[in-house]
């Protein structure tokens, strides 16, 4: 394939959610990157898709057309199918989180690495532009010098509903699932490897955690307060204190889109400002950042020990959880 061919993408699991609602439309819009093959476990395709079904996740992986998969499987799936479609020099972008453990998360880095392909962990939230502006603004000083960080992310899953956020054997729990998103901007800011770490957590009878409340410190004064939950009302939220004034996201906070516009300051004096930036799409320049990747036109914004990184953290936030 030529630099300026699309980059030919295959779906394993083309019934998950997150495809249906966000990666679809988003591939379906994007520029070099075209989707020419899926499958889907727990049922038909969806509608639209049925020339593509190509039956099964190896028949995606080996058809001739797919140079890149997209994984939208459970957490615990992720690791065997990376490493099959490296074994079959496919370039990879998985959900997050990578994998449920940072040991599963370096294998996976490890097979990507030696087969010459691109590992890219779907987190999509750097690509908003409203997140993206509003890291820049607070990370130059425009509130001074920062303090301390709050975040949230809830939403409420049925527990009597078959889910695999509910399943220990496929990674389920609140803070495998959706902690990137909440401690993507303390992260982000002051790296992952706080000095302190403490955590309390519900833990369901399944044995993964429903809610998980999570403080950080890092040296200079500096911490991170991060609550996420499958069984709180849903509720996206970032707030960023410093010396000169707090930034305040709300609405799709982490999520982003075009509806996510308004970043709010309030300055030294107590008073609050609103500033106007242009929401974007957020998925859709995910998926172009990869198929640039792909190509080799441009690197991967975030590497692989980046979420390594990453997944160390939420294991030490796990461990520490009382």
């Amino acid at each position: 394939m030529t630099a300026g061919d699309p980059v030919g993408l295959g779906v394993l699991g083309a019934r998950a959610m997150i495809f249906e609602r966000g990666l679809r439309p988003a591939i379906e819009a994007a520029e070099g990157v075209e989707l020419v093959a899926v499958a889907a476990r727990s049922g038909p395709v969806p509608e639209g898709l049925d020339a593509l079904d190509v039956g099964g996740y190896e028949e995606v992986i080996d058809h001739p057309d797919v140079e890149a998969v997209y994984l939208p499987l459970p957490n615990g799936a992720h690791v065997p199918w990376t490493e099959r479609a490296a074994a079959a020099g496919k370039h990879v972008l998985c959900e997050k989180p990578l994998a449920p453990t940072p040991d599963q998360a370096r294998s996976m880095a490890d097979a990507c690495e030696a087969a010459g392909v691109v590992l890219a962990e779907a987190w999509m939230t750097p690509f908003d532009r409203r997140w993206r502006q509003a890291m820049e603004l607070v990370s130059n000083g425009g509130i001074g010098e920062v303090r301390h960080i709050d975040t949230s992310f809830s939403h409420i899953f049925p527990t009597d509903v078959p889910n695999y956020r509910w399943d220990p054997d496929e990674g389920g729990g609140a803070l495998l699932d959706v902690g990137i998103y909440a401690l993507g901007p303390s992260v982000t800011l002051w790296g992952a490897a706080p000095a302190e770490v403490s955590a309390s957590v519900r833990v369901t009878d399944r044995g993964v955690d429903a809610t998980t409340s999570v403080h950080l410190v890092w040296p200079g004064c500096r911490s991170a307060s991060a609550l996420v939950s499958f069984e709180l009302p849903e509720q996206q939220r970032i707030q960023v204190v410093g010396t000169e004034g707090r930034l305040v996201l709300d609405g799709p906070a982490h999520t982003g889109g075009p509806e996510a516009t308004e970043i709010h300051l309030q300055d030294r004096d107590g008073d609050w400002h609103v500033m106007t930036t242009d929401g974007g799409a957020p998925y859709r320049m995910m998926v172009e950042a990869f198929g640039r990747a792909v190509r080799g036109t441009e690197p991967w914004p975030r590497s692989p020990a980046r979420a390594i990184e990453l997944a160390e953290l939420l294991d030490r936030i796990a461990k520490a959880a009382t």
